[in-house]
């Protein structure tokens, strides 16, 4: 007992009583005590917020690492790559409540206004984008700071086919210094401006331009505006309950990395030295050196020196299995992450079908995950209400707009993925056909497993059918030329009947 717990004791034993009992409990558990023997962990109970404080400074170095390491940019290419791919694509669904001419009509019209505006540059505020390079920019910059900013824009008389815009702006934007009472009551902490009554994100406070930008005339970088959360999408990965901001993916593996570029960066030093071989020409008393000595060692060359003259060599400990450890600090940063070693680095050296198979599936379960708990919930679908919003808006047919504008569920846009890389196509087509014949998936589900809007294929084979028969053009992929072959009789009129 310690000085503190006789005090304790002399003025409430009760209190001294809890002590003794929480730190007996406590001794049962070797991580209670792990602060005093290892000086790497700082044990904290701040909630996820508090903890975060530090997410800007972490983001600096997160892109500061991907300007300048390779494996670092390697990271955000395979999660991007993998997450967005070419493009999370949309596709409309209508009521099924609707009669089925009108949802036909919505399909049609849909259809066309994302080819029109999505998938051309007129969707992005600074016109150099589709929709998808969109996604992949906002990918990125979750990856690097943890979260990422979308802004709509409603430009009007611009001549666009829906009133629609959008910008994606890194998460320096928001003034973080800003805490306190709106004039209307409302909480602002770290920028973000939350209801009084039900604690709901009513605003965001933005700086009117990059805060590390250069200086434009006309604005400040360090003057913020208040921006109504109705126009803007906070994306980033939920870790911990209560969470309002995002994290830098590269905070568990930063360290690590950069580490390893060091060390990369002194064994290359070691084996340019080791590679200067050099010849010295020790010269008679009375000779001139022609060269000066004290010049750079490089290799091949012929140093002159003295008669009394003589040089000396550290012989620095060999550093023997170099790849051994960097291949482990890049399993552990892979691991860190949630993707491969193999798709990190490349390195396909000790896979064979079965283990390339297995740790791609693993893979393809944090890619799932980020895709529909990340992706498409906190971007996408908030974006594919504006886009019904913009498209009610533009729309001319009044009895489609008020369609549109009374009952948001009208319509609505679902989000395909891009397709899964697949290992073994033979055996895993397959396999998918298999399952569509025995009734275990359905052949949409299918489709859509592999990045493709069922409804674009059954359109374009319906085209492909078409131009063919106008042309006289048999393929064998028909699949009514199979049937033809078991049944002559059959023919297109039966398959109509049936």
């Amino acid at each position: 007992m310690n000085f503190l717990d006789r005090v304790i004791l002399a003025l409430s034993p009760r209190r001294a009583m809890e002590r003794e009992k929480s730190r007996t409990i406590a001794m049962h558990y070797r991580a209670a005590r792990l602060g005093l023997r290892n000086d790497g962990i700082r044990p904290s109970g701040s909630d996820a917020d508090l903890a975060g404080r530090n997410r800007r400074t972490i983001a600096f170095y997160a892109r500061d690492m991907i300007r300048n390491t390779p494996f670092a940019t390697r990271v955000q290419q395979v999660i991007s790559g993998n997450v967005v791919g070419d493009g999370i694509i949309p596709k409309i669904q209508p009521s099924k409540d609707l009669p089925d001419e009108v949802q036909k009509r919505i399909r049609a019209r849909g259809l066309e206004l994302v080819e029109d505006h999505l998938d051309t540059t007129a969707i992005d505020r600074h016109g150099l984008q589709n929709l998808y390079g969109l996604q992949t920019v906002a990918a990125n910059t979750i990856v690097d700071a943890g979260e990422v900013l979308i802004r709509r824009h409603r430009p009007a008389s611009s001549g666009l086919a829906i009133p629609l815009q959008i910008e994606v702006l890194e998460p320096d934007y928001i003034d973080d210094t800003r805490f306190g009472r709106s004039p209307e009551g409302n909480e602002i902490r770290e920028g973000i401006e939350y209801d009084r009554g039900s604690g709901d994100r009513v605003a965001y406070w933005l700086y009117t331009q990059h805060p590390g930008g250069e200086w434009r005339p006309g604005s400040s970088p360090y003057v913020s505006e208040r921006v109504p959360a109705e126009d803007l999408i906070h994306v980033f990965r939920v870790d911990r309950p209560g969470q309002t901001r995002g994290v830098s993916w590269y905070t568990p593996i930063a360290e690590k990395l950069l580490n390893l570029d060091d060390s990369e960066d002194a064994h290359l030093m070691r084996q340019k030295i080791a590679a200067c071989f050099a010849a010295f020409h020790r010269m008679g008393p009375d000779a001139k050196p022609r060269s000066e000595l004290g010049g750079t060692l490089q290799p091949g060359v012929i140093m002159e020196i003295g008669e009394n003259e003589d040089m000396e060599f550290s012989d620095p400990p060999d550093v023997g299995g170099f790849d051994e450890f960097q291949r482990g600090v890049l399993r552990s940063a892979a691991m860190g992450v949630g993707i491969t070693y193999e798709a990190l680095t490349g390195d396909l050296s000790g896979v064979n079908f079965s283990s390339a198979r297995i740790g791609r599936l693993e893979m393809d379960r944090n890619i799932s995950k980020w895709q529909w708990l990340t992706m498409v919930p906190m971007f996408l679908q908030p974006f594919g209400r504006w886009f019904v919003e913009a498209w009610a808006e533009a729309e001319g047919n009044e009895t489609f707009q008020r369609l549109l504008w009374e009952d948001p569920r009208t319509v609505r846009l679902s989000w395909v993925p891009p397709h899964r890389i697949l290992v073994d196509p033979a055996r895993e087509f397959s396999a998918l056909r298999e399952a569509v014949r025995s009734g275990f998936q359905s052949r949409q589900g299918v489709v859509r497993q592999l990045g493709i809007d069922p409804e674009r294929l059954v359109q374009e084979q319906l085209q492909d059918k078409d131009e063919a028969d106008r042309l006289g053009l048999p393929f064998d992929s028909d699949p009514r030329a199979d049937i033809s072959r078991k049944n002559p009789t059959f023919t297109d009129k039966d398959r109509t009947d049936e």
